[in-house]
């Protein structure tokens, strides 16, 4: 299939609003929609204005949809993000501090480069290799006197090394652990999780949506490709009414109530509910059913209580 050539040109805002408003997106304050044109763009604003749309081809809104409308779904995804960052930044430092504890005590301060603790060789390599790229581009003080003292001809102890690698890394490092050792579940049931097998699930879930946060990308309305697996019961508060279909599943909800079971684990007595329920009375136009997947009653549920 030949591949089309892309034509279109660059447009001046008032064009921009001329096209929105033939679409019949209301834009009553002109001023109000150059402004957030000019510093926000429209190409990103349009992934917030399309679930407005009711023709997808034509691009035609729904009656009496509005321009500060979008604006706020877009300002309650910003701060949406934010509120979910700061929730998953709590999870990286208690699985980064778990992990190595259970996995020094055990194995040494060089466990990480054990090949026998590996689940896969080439997933360990690739590890390694990561490890190796982040400590290279770290400017941290305890990275820089480490090198000055011992060298870099052999990694620094594990507790020196994890400080420095990304989320991502560490959910790779947990998930390539062999199976074959009771630290993996050991390290699982430390964050309330039954066995291994949910936490890996649920480590790549958050680290993807972790990289949507840290790169400002859209978390509203959006169907994840990846969901946690499902825990149908733990003896911590949980969902008495589990996300049952693939739409459920794939939704913005069942991935905060994974960030939420999580949290309360590592830091009991959080704010996270309050701040979401916060969040969505601010700005109360933006539906939490729909897209979004959160269930009517959802506030009642054991583990949004806690």
């Amino acid at each position: 299939m030949t591949p089309t050539k892309y034509t279109k040109t660059a447009s001046s805002i008032q064009d921009q609003i001329n096209i929105l408003q033939e679409r019949k997106l209301v834009i009553s304050n002109i001023p109000f929609a150059e402004h957030y044109l000019t510093h926000v763009g429209y190409y990103r604003l349009a992934g917030y204005w399309r679930i407005y749309q009711i023709d997808t081809v034509n691009h035609i809104f729904g009656d009496e949809i509005t321009f500060e409308q979008v604006i706020e779904l877009y300002n309650f995804d910003r701060n949406l993000r934010s509120l979910i960052f700061d929730a998953i930044e709590s999870i990286e430092i208690s699985l980064r501090t778990v992990m190595l504890q259970i996995m020094c005590e055990a194995y040494g301060m060089d466990w990480f480069q054990q090949k026998k603790l590996a689940q896969h060789l080439n997933y360990w390599q690739e590890n390694l290799d990561k490890i190796e790229d982040e400590l290279d581009r770290s400017k941290e003080d305890f990275v820089v006197h480490h090198d000055q003292v011992y060298g870099k001809k052999d990694f620094p102890p594990a507790w020196k090394v994890m400080q420095v690698l990304s989320f991502g890394t560490l959910s790779k490092i947990y998930s390539n652990i062999t199976s074959t050792i009771p630290e993996k579940n050991k390290i699982a049931r430390a964050l309330g999780m039954p066995n291994y097998k949910y936490l890996v699930s649920w480590l790549q879930t958050i680290s993807i949506l972790r990289n949507l946060c840290a790169h400002h990308s859209r978390v509203s309305n959006r169907v994840f490709n990846f969901v946690p697996q499902k825990m149908a019961t733990s003896h911590l508060p949980w969902l008495k009414v589990l996300p049952v279909t693939m739409e459920q599943q794939r939704s913005l909800y069942n991935q905060l109530c994974s960030i939420k079971f999580l949290l309360n684990v590592v830091s009991p007595g959080n704010e996270f509910t309050v701040r979401l329920v916060a969040l969505s009375q601010q700005y109360p136009l933006v539906d939490l059913a729909g897209p979004m997947g959160f269930p009517s009653g959802w506030r009642m549920e054991p583990l949004w209580l806690s």
